[in-house]
């Protein structure tokens, strides 16, 4: 109904036809709107929102603690999203206040919500969602929760800064706050190390990442200098971004990273050939002598350093998947989980399922690498098919509209004109890099800023009509609009408590490893990881280490004390430490089934109790097996299998030799089936890693156990010719050797063991043996004298001295049975540094079920 404006009993005057009656929601309402905005609480909400985005920005690319594994991807994550937070709470806040959502439209809204939801989707069908929310130490920039805080500081950035003055300072304090990053690094790669602790006294280090990334994330601000520099500017401003870009150009240079450099050449030449076009003056043409400088100063670098740096500095070699090996890794997890992936931050479980067999024959084989050669590829690899064209889709619309709107460049005057340019040559410059090289958090940010900055300035200096999605307010609206606010608001202050919560426990995490590092006491360093486990619960990692320190604890209590020694209270706190291991191992699997790092722990307890548990071989057989399916081209697991199949061959033949009462034992049957199986998969080991010395060694071992001797020799002169500076291979052989009664062969391994070896007692004893055989009785004392010299407590070596010395036999009177064993390896360590080592056979490993029970027989494997 319409509302009677007249004043007193007069007619209500007569209106153009068309023109609609006021009403009192037309005329009070932009008053409303008006004294709503310029009171205090929006300015104060306005100014923490800018501030948040400012002082976000500046610290962005320079903070880092050493107090967390993750010494900068954590940090930044954390900073991120407390700042993040607060800027994108505060705009809620005002939006709150004034009553309505006003959100401006613009061409990127569509694409960035579908890459959040489909990125959202594939965390909830995540085969590990706390990985995926989150990131695991060193790829959180690749997590749900980041992405959502770079959405979000988009969103605030776009529907905030609303002049070119506010976008203007924005850029000037990246770059800023890059100069002062470069400068650290600079400091960092001439061995001028301003911190003195281990972790970041490193001449790669710096704060962005790695120093390809560095040199990446140099080459993008750059480009934003010298199109910063183009615009006018207070002459100090100048000066100083002139300085800021030399010093630029001289760390591109220095670093040397070709693929920086080339996508930086592609960056300039938009930046320059923009910047032309939109000149159209001869005075502002001569201003494009800078950028005409730096593109030939990088580009005759680029052709000069071919084969190294201008700049003379010691950089590591940076190791990365291959663009090759990651397409690869790519197609395999495509054929599993094609739509979604496996999820955010999941690249290892990808990487361990489709990882290119030549990899094992490189000295790269135990690595994990948990990101692909490319962003994009990491992208495709871990969030699928729908995550990869949700991307593109983004960068498709950013490129589209892009087109569109700088077709109108040409001799625009505006102010911001080449500001525009400049972060348009950037995002092109970064979008590159997406494809070409891996990324990280401070890259992922920057290439946001700069998205928000073009939406921004393109409105600004195209000068177009702001379109804003916005809701006009009701009773039902505002109680929409109130649950809505109230659910942002808690969503966010939910996230940021979470992120501080798990901040604290990877901080008492780190300290757990430095004092584990320091060979800190085992007790207080179960004590710590199980704070750390109770801060944060859902981290695999946590529960897996904490396992580890738990039987490193039960073996040290093994001991000191011995086993004839222990108490019924030792005996008891043993089992308790035991299954609470076995406890920790489980919680690891059950948070993360598909990481085989959890199954392998699971196993090697299991292994290292066979003789004291029951039915621990079966359980470590199939833990290591059910590894295998997530990891199926590990030569280490298929290794470990062998090994508890020999020890479980052992276990036949002690069990028949007490039996047979002292009589000549003969090899069980069963016992031969189980070196047959060990030795199965000792060659699986072989297969899938050729030159897996362990494993080769390992047949050898099987073949002489059988009695087939000479195959054993044979194999191990296989393995001799791999590594023939390998002490342990050429002493094995020389037993093989000394075995076959073969002693001027055996005498020839050994003597080049002991050579390799001086104090290789086990050498030197089969040397001294092999002399004695030869009749060389001289050389037999010898090589038994330096053995009591560096045993002088082995009651044995003293009867062999008196037997030579009496012109004896070395072994006249002694009774010496067993042979040589070889040496586990090949097990990739645990984060926690302590060892997890075999208990005696009758080490009391009993559940409170078990107590007062017959021993059960172990059951067939």
């Amino acid at each position: 109904m319409k509302i009677d404006l007249r004043r007193g009993g007069g007619p209500m005057p007569q209106r153009p036809q068309g023109e609609p009656t006021p009403t009192i929601q037309t005329l009070e309402q932009p008053r409303r709107e008006q004294e709503i905005k310029n009171s205090l609480t929006p300015r104060i909400l306005n100014w923490v929102i800018i501030g948040a985005v400012y002082l976000l920005t500046f610290l962005l690319p320079i903070f880092f603690l050493p107090n967390v594994p993750s010494v900068l991807e954590l940090n930044k994550q954390m900073l991120l999203i407390v700042l993040g937070g607060i800027a994108f709470l505060s705009w809620i806040g005002k939006l709150a206040w004034e009553g309505r959502i006003r959100i401006k439209k613009n061409f990127l809204l569509l694409p960035v919500i579908v890459l959040l939801l489909i990125l959202a989707l594939g965390t909830i069908f995540s085969a590990y969602r706390d990985q995926s929310m989150w990131g695991s130490f060193g790829t959180e920039s690749l997590s749900l929760v980041t992405i959502i805080a770079f959405v979000a500081a988009f969103l605030v950035i776009t529907n905030n800064f609303d002049s070119k003055k506010k976008v203007s300072y924005l850029i000037l304090v990246l770059i800023s706050s890059s100069f002062l990053a470069s400068l650290y690094a600079i400091f960092q790669m001439f061995g001028k190390f301003i911190f003195k602790n281990p972790a970041l006294a490193q001449n790669s280090f710096n704060s962005v990442g790695s120093v390809y990334a560095f040199s990446a994330f140099i080459g993008a601000i750059l480009i934003l200098a010298v199109a910063t520099i183009l615009e006018k500017q207070p002459m100090a401003v100048k000066i100083a971004l002139i300085v800021f870009s030399l010093f630029f150009v001289f760390v591109l240079i220095a670093v040397n990273f070709r693929t920086t450099l080339i996508a930086f050449l592609v960056g300039m030449a938009v930046l320059l050939g923009l910047a032309i076009i939109t000149s159209g003056s001869e005075e502002k043409n001569r201003a494009l002598v800078l950028p005409m400088v730096v593109l030939t100063l990088v580009l005759l670098a680029t052709l000069i350093g071919k084969n190294g740096s201008v700049v003379k500095v010691q950089l590591p070699v940076e190791v990365s998947l291959s663009q090759s090996a990651s397409f690869d890794v790519l197609k395999t997890m495509w054929k599993e989980k094609f739509l979604l992936g496996p999820g955010l931050s999941m690249y290892d479980l990808a990487y361990l399922k489709g990882k290119p067999s030549e990899i094992n024959l490189t000295n790269f084989w135990t690595v994990k690498f948990n990101e692909a050669s490319s962003r994009f590829f990491t992208l495709a690899t871990t969030a699928g098919f729908l995550g990869a064209a949700a991307f593109i889709f983004l960068i498709g619309s950013m490129l589209v509209y892009m087109f569109s709107s700088l077709v109108k460049i040409f001799g625009r005057k505006e102010e911001g004109t080449y500001t525009l340019v400049g972060v348009t040559a950037m995002w092109i410059y970064l979008t590159i890099l997406q494809f070409v090289c891996a990324s990280n958090i401070t890259l992922d940010f920057t290439w946001w800023i700069a998205t928000a900055a073009f939406v921004v300035l393109t409105t600004l200096v195209f000068r177009k009509k702001e379109e804003i999605i916005s809701e006009t307010s009701s009773p039902r609206v505002s109680l929409i609009l109130s649950f809505v606010f109230v659910a942002i608001i808690v969503g966010f202050i939910s996230l940021i408590f979470l992120e501080g919560q798990k901040y604290a426990a990877a901080a008492a995490y780190n300290k757990a490893l430095a004092s584990d590092t320091q060979g800190g006491n085992l007790e207080d360093l179960v004590g710590k990881l199980g704070r750390v486990t109770g801060l944060d619960p859902s981290r695999d990692l946590y529960h897996r280490n904490l396992s580890v320190a738990l039987f490193a604890f039960l073996n040290q209590k093994v001991s000191e004390k011995g086993i004839s020694n222990l108490s019924e209270n030792d005996r008891a706190e043993i089992s308790t430490l035991y299954f609470a291991a076995e406890e920790q191992a489980n919680a690891a699997i059950n948070l993360n089934p598909k990481n085989s790092d959890n199954l392998v722990q699971l196993a090697q307890i299991n292994q290292n109790v066979i003789g004291s548990k029951d039915g621990a071989e079966d359980a470590a057989i199939k833990a290591y097996r059910d590894a295998l399916n997530y990891n199926p081209k590990d030569p280490s697991i298929y290794y470990q299998i062998g090994q508890v199949y020999l020890l479980m061959a052992d276990m036949e033949t002690a069990k028949a030799a007490a039996q047979q009462q002292g009589k000549q034992a003969q090899l069980p049957e069963k016992a031969k089936e189980n070196i047959a199986l060990a030795r199965q998969n000792f060659e699986k080991a072989v297969g899938e890693k050729g030159n897996y010395i362990p494993a080769q060694f390992m047949v050898a071992v099987c073949l002489d156990r059988l009695g087939e001797i000479d195959q054993a020799i044979a194999k191990l002169e296989e393995s001799k010719k791999m590594n023939p500076q390998d002490a342990g291979i050429l002493f094995q052989l020389g037993v093989f050797y000394y075995k076959a009664e073969k002693y001027n062969q055996a005498r020839a391994e050994l003597e080049q063991a002991v050579k390799l070896a001086e104090n290789y007692s086990n050498a030197r004893y089969f040397l001294g043996l092999a002399y004695d055989k030869l009749d060389d009785k001289k050389s037999a004392l010898e090589q038994f004298k330096k053995i009591a010299e560096l045993n002088p407590d082995n009651e044995d070596v003293k009867k062999i001295v008196s037997n030579l010395e009496a012109g004896k036999k070395a072994l006249d009177g002694m009774d010496v049975t067993g042979s040589a064993q070889g040496t586990q390896g090949g097990q990739n360590a645990p984060a926690v540094q302590r060892d997890q080592e075999p208990v005696p056979p009758e080490t009391p490993i009993q559940g409170p079920d078990q107590q007062n029970q017959p021993p059960q027989e172990n059951p067939n494997p």
